[in-house]
């Protein structure tokens, strides 16, 4: 009968602790290299430097992580070219900018990519 009385009224589920790779929807591989990339708002401060070079750290299928001499802004929509590397082809991809944070070597860019659109 004591146990009873000592029972808490209601049981929480235990938290659940995640790092930030096991949220992810696609694994993340280390990637090096410049990306030339077109700011595509029509914003003044995209307007006046619409052109830059982005240093790639890492690449999934959902997007990507990069270092930037210039800030952008969260959701700024942006266009990013990876150039031809050996036999494989270049390719291009639309993205928004998830995140956008100072570092010691300018600013680190989290950048989530479009999804494709289903084939008709």
């Amino acid at each position: 009968m004591v146990a009873v009385l000592k029972m808490p009224t209601r049981i929480a589920p235990e938290p659940i602790h995640q790092s930030w790779e096991e949220r992810r929807n696609f694994p993340r591989k280390d990637a090096a290299g410049p990306l030339e990339s077109h700011r595509l708002d029509h914003t003044i401060e995209a307007r006046q430097e619409p052109r830059l070079t982005l240093y790639l750290r890492d690449l999934s299928l959902g997007g990507l992580s990069a270092l930037s001499a210039t800030p952008l802004s969260r959701g700024e929509r942006v266009a990013v070219f990876f150039p031809q590397e050996g036999t494989r082809g270049g390719w291009d991809a639309l993205g928004r900018v998830v995140r956008c944070e100072r570092s010691s070597m300018g600013y680190r860019i989290a950048m989530e990519f479009d999804p494709l659109p289903a084939a008709a």
